[in-house]
């Protein structure tokens, strides 16, 4: 495949993993940009660990998997803080604005500071 069919199919897949992010379908979009992301290398790859780890601490929020969560929602937040503002159409601030309330939260709940989600 050409790098512009990659690149289409990258895009696509971005695509479809933020529309199952927003349905919340964290687990589903994992699964998505895992996909592409095992076959990128470069900034990019970087970019996908991100936004997985990301997804993967709110699928550990829906789980009550609070350590889970807090641990990948900060790696996530870590790997994406180089792409913000935004990058491939994704506004990475807003992602992170959201994802680090999340996270805050999390520890608060672990520490006894706040109830569970």
């Amino acid at each position: 495949m050409n790098d512009r069919g990659q690149d289409r199919d990258v895009a696509e897949g971005l695509d479809e993993g933020i529309r199952q992010f927003n349905d919340e379908g964290f687990f589903e979009c994992h699964d998505t940009w895992e996909a592409i992301w095992m076959g990128l290398r470069g900034r990019d790859r970087l970019f996908f660990h991100g936004l997985i780890q990301i997804a993967v601490g709110y699928y550990h929020l829906t789980c009550e998997n609070y350590p889970g969560a807090e641990h990948l929602l900060a790696r996530g937040i870590a790997k994406l803080e180089a792409f913000s503002p935004g990058h491939r159409g994704v506004d990475v601030a807003d992602l992170l604005k959201h994802a680090s309330t999340a996270l805050s939260q999390t520890i608060d709940a672990r520490s006894g500071d706040r109830e569970p989600f």
